[in-house]
This record gives structure tokens, C-alpha cells and sequence, in this order.
């Protein structure tokens, strides 16, 4: 062989691995995704408990003034009302500290009450990061969305990795449509029998088509999303305002500062709240408060997204006076097309504009997109199945492809399990990543076991414990599915229902090819 073939040959080789590496990638992402449409139904889920009772109730005024009245006036900057941990009302007051990370971040008290009772639970003093975001049951839906949006890589890194994985999605997406040359026959791709290959190919034709217009949409808002913030504020922060990031947030999402640093009473919460409730047609989310007790405060209060609407709603009213001021908008201060288009983002990425019709579809058409990733990947490794260093690429794919989901499977039974004996946000990611490091190991101690034996074993595991996660949650306090009916406690159903098909689909998968094996040896 030539020095030019050889140089030629490595090369494509590299190619090649390069392409499997990002298609793992990409893979971890989406089915990520794919999962955490349903984060705030997993939080519920593994929450143990159904509490409708309002956040903010009618004792609200006299529970904000009375731990007011307990800190320090230095620490009234910034209030921060939130939903806590089992069912309470979070309050955090706080000022500008200099962070040890670098920075500056939100330092003070935080509390958590009961909203109906005012009792108080529990009280905690530090940065509003680790006060405020202290809520055991969110730790597994919370872990979820930290491995989809930053794959667990700290800082920016992680969102410069997904930032660059959508655009390359986005790629792909958009060269697929324009090369497709029978993309409206492929919409009705029926599965031909009798050829293992071709079969299996009409099974990724039919996901990646149905799936196509939703790709150009996920990757273009999930890049954005990535982007915009890893990457967009620091350079605006650099080019317009000398690298001041805090100066720059100021300024482009409009946040209001003290015009009257006078003290003054506050008006009635609990109005205001009816008012905002009232007016923005979802229920209140969190609030924030700037300069509490200050005749320039500024309480701004953050709702979900209104029967009919696209976007959320976030209204600024004079804490002072009770006035309504206005609709914050997402950048700037007026109202512009720019303001809506980035406020369409997150609800379009991650499907939660129109309750569950669209949640559904977004789950669905995000296991297509997952399905089609791995399938794709599967017929390109198939030609060179033949070649030993492809064969080892197929395995890692294999072990990738079964070995996360049933790694995320063990890692729910692991977060329901430390609700009742730990901390569940230090076990989670432990858990995960020893169940990472396991499932590499058996793929590294099995290489010369038949791929299918190991895409059995893994799918047989992966299967059970699926099968296993509502009996697990019901055992570590969760509610039977009777209480979930009688309190409403959809996402309880929702989640065990699904876990329960998921779990038969793949005991199924695996015992179908289990079947088809010894007729398919033959024909390979």
C-alpha cells in the first residue's frame, strides 16, 4: 500500500470515529431531552406527596413582613418567594457578596414556611444557589436537565459542547431535507418483511423523516439557548459595557433600580398577588422583590404560561404602592419582535407551551429523533461490520445505546432510596457516575461475547428496572395510585404508567430478537 492510500485510509478511519463520538454525544443529549419534558412531572413523581394547597395564600403578607423583620435591613436587596421543598414556601433575603468562584452572587438567609400555617420548617444562611436550590426532591429531574443542557461539564464548557452539537444537528437536519429525494413517499414508509437489513432501514427512514421538521426546530432553539448564554453575554459584555456581565444582564432584560431609597412600608402582598394571579392568567411561580421596604421597591412576579398563550408572563408592580408598573419583557423594555422570538425559545425547545398535548408530542417525536440517531449510526456501522476496528466501534455504540438509559434507571432508584436515608443532590451524581464506570467495565470484560448477548443483557436490565421504578417509589413513601387519583397527582400516574410500558417494551424487544436470531444467522 502506498504512503498516500495509508495516509488516506487513517484518515477516514479518523473520520469515521470522530462522527461515532458525536453521535454518542448527541445521543446522550437527546434522549436527555427526550426525558426532561417531563421534568417538573418527575419532580412531582418522586415528591412523595400531591400538595394543592396555593403558594401564595392569603397569609402571605404577614409570613414576607415577619422574616423581614429577622434579618438584617442590608439583606432586604433582593427577596426571593419560591416553591420549597415538600409542599413550603421558599423566602431567601439577600445582598451582593463577592462569591469564592469568582463574581459576585447573591449572599443571605433562607427559609422555608409552611404557606398555610406560616410555621416555620427549617432556616439556612448562604449563597442563594445553594439555599434556594436545596430541594431533595428535584434532585433526579434537576441532574436530568444539568446532563441535557451541559452533559455535567461545569461552567460554560458544557454549553459550548451542546451549543456545538445543535448546530451540527441543525446541519444534518437541513442538508437532509435538501438531498432527501423521495421525502413526502418516505412519510409512509411501510416495513418490508423478509430482509433483515432492509427492514431494519425502513424503520429509520420512516423516524427520520417524521422527525425532520422537529430536529430543524430543537437544534436551532437549543443551540440558541446555549449560545446565547455561554457565549453571546460575554461577548456583549465585552464589546459594550468593558466585560461588566452583571452590567450587561441590567441593562438588556430591562431590571429595575432604586429611584427611592426612602423607607416605607410595603403594600399588601397577598393583594398584589390576586392581582398578578388576575391579570397574567397562570398562577404565580416565584417572585422577587428589589430593595424590600424601600419607596422605590419593585416586586416582580414570574408566571407559567396561560391557557392559549406561547410564552410565559412576568409583571413589575410598585412594592410601595401596589401599582402594576408593567410586562417585563424578556430583552429590553418595549415590547419588539426580538423580545418575543427569544421568549418563544425555551417553551418551543422544550415543548411546555400547551400542557400535555404538547408535552406528549415532544416526547414522541424526541424517542424518534433518539431512535433514529442510534439506528442511523447501527447501518453505518453494519457496512463495516466486517472490519475488527469497526467491530469495536459497534460495541461502544451498544453500550452507549443501553447501557445510559438503564444507567439513568438505577440512578431514579438510587435518588428515591436517598430520600429517605441521604442527601439525594450528592448521591445522584455519585450513583451515576459509578453506574457509568459499571456499565463500561461489563462492556470491556464481555468483548468477546457476541453484540447481541451484550444488547441483551443490557436491554433484559434496563427492562426490569423500569418495571421496578414504581414499585421502588412506592416503597420509599410515594403516593399509591388511589391518593394520586383522589389529589389529582397526574404526573404520579403519568410517570408510573410510562416506566410500566417503557419496562415491556423492552422485555419485548429483547425477547423478539432473541427469536429472530438463530432464523437470521443463516442469511448473515
Amino acid at each position: 500500500m502506498s504512503a498516500a492510500n495509508h495516509a488516506t485510509k487513517r484518515l477516514v478511519a479518523l473520520h469515521g470515529w470522530s462522527a461515532t463520538l458525536l453521535a454518542i454525544l448527541l445521543y446522550v443529549v437527546m434522549l436527555t431531552g427526550t426525558i426532561v419534558v417531563l421534568d417538573n412531572e418527575l419532580t412531582d413523581w418522586s415528591a412523595g406527596h400531591t400538595d394543592r394547597a396555593p403558594l401564595f395564600g392569603p397569609r402571605t403578607d404577614q409570613i414576607v413582613t415577619r422574616f423581614a423583620a429577622q434579618v438584617p435591613p442590608e439583606m432586604h436587596d433582593h427577596v426571593f418567594l419560591s416553591q420549597g421543598s415538600n409542599g413550603t414556601l421558599s423566602l431567601f433575603f439577600g445582598t451582593d457578596q463577592p462569591h469564592p468562584d469568582g463574581g459576585t452572587a447573591q449572599f443571605g438567609r433562607g427559609f422555608l414556611v409552611n404557606p398555610q400555617t406560616g410555621v416555620l420548617q427549617s432556616a439556612r444562611a448562604g449563597f442563594f444557589s445553594d439555599v434556594v436550590s436545596h430541594r431533595p426532591e428535584r434532585a433526579f429531574s434537576h441532574f436530568l436537565v444539568d446532563l441535557h443542557v451541559q452533559l455535567h461539564v461545569p461552567g460554560r464548557w458544557g454549553l459550548y459542547m451542546t451549543g456545538i452539537l445543535g448546530v451540527t444537528m441543525l446541519v444534518a437536519a437541513i442538508t437532509g431535507v435538501l438531498i432527501h429525494k423521495h421525502i413526502i413517499r418516505d412519510l409512509f414508509t411501510t416495513e418490508r418483511p423478509g430482509a433483515r437489513l432492509v427492514s431494519f432501514r425502513d424503520r429509520h427512514t420512516l423516524a427520520g423523516v417524521w422527525s425532520l421538521p422537529f430536529a430543524v426546530l430543537l437544534s436551532f432553539t437549543g443551540a440558541f439557548l446555549s449560545f446565547a448564554i455561554s457565549l453571546g453575554l460575554p461577548v456583549v459584555a465585552l464589546v459594550a459595557f468593558g466585560g461588566d456581565q452583571d452590567l450587561a444582564i441590567a441593562t438588556v432584560l430591562g431590571e429595575p433600580t432604586t429611584t427611592n431609597a426612602t423607607v416605607a412600608a410595603m403594600a399588601d402582598l397577598t393583594t398584589l398577588f390576586a392581582d398578578a394571579t388576575l391579570r397574567a392568567g397562570a398562577p404565580i411561580g416565584t417572585t422577587e422583590i428589589h430593595d424590600y421596604g424601600t419607596a422605590g421597591a419593585v416586586v416582580t412576579t414570574f408566571h407559567g404560561i396561560a391557557d392559549g398563550a406561547l410564552i410565559p408572563t412576568t409583571l413589575d408592580y410598585n412594592g410601595a404602592t401596589g401599582e402594576f408598573l408593567d410586562r417585563r419583557q424578556i430583552v429590553g423594555t418595549e415590547p419588539s419582535a426580538g423580545s418575543v422570538l427569544a421568549s418563544l425559545m425555551a417553551p418551543l425547545h422544550f415543548g411546555n407551551f400547551a400542557g400535555w398535548w404538547s408535552r406528549i408530542i415532544w416526547v414522541g417525536l424526541g424517542a424518534a429523533m433518539t431512535y433514529t440517531i442510534v439506528t442511523g449510526m447501527q447501518l453505518w456501522l453494519r457496512r463495516r461490520e466486517n472490519e475488527p476496528a469497526w467491530q469495536h466501534g459497534a460495541r461502544a455504540l451498544s453500550v452507549v445505546a443501553w447501557g445510559l438509559p438503564l444507567v439513568i434507571v438505577i440512578t431514579g432508584h438510587a435518588s428515591l432510596v436517598a430520600l429517605l436515608t441521604g442527601d439525594p443532590e450528592a448521591v445522584v451524581p455519585r450513583v451515576f457516575i459509578a453506574g457509568c464506570l459499571a456499565v463500561l467495565a461489563y462492556g470491556a470484560f464481555t468483548l468477546k461475547q457476541p453484540l447481541d448477548s451484550l444488547n441483551r443483557m443490557l436491554g433484559l436490565a434496563t427492562g426490569i428496572g423500569l418495571l421496578l421504578l414504581p414499585v421502588t417509589r412506592l416503597q420509599t413513601g410515594g403516593l399509591s395510585w388511589g391518593e394520586a387519583l383522589m389529589w389529582r397527582g397526574d404526573s404520579v400516574l403519568v410517570i408510573d404508567v410510562t416506566c410500566l410500558a417503557l419496562g415491556l417494551i423492552c422485555l419485548l424487544a429483547v425477547r423478539r430478537k432473541r427469536a429472530a436470531q438463530p432464523a437470521a444467522a443463516p442469511a448473515e
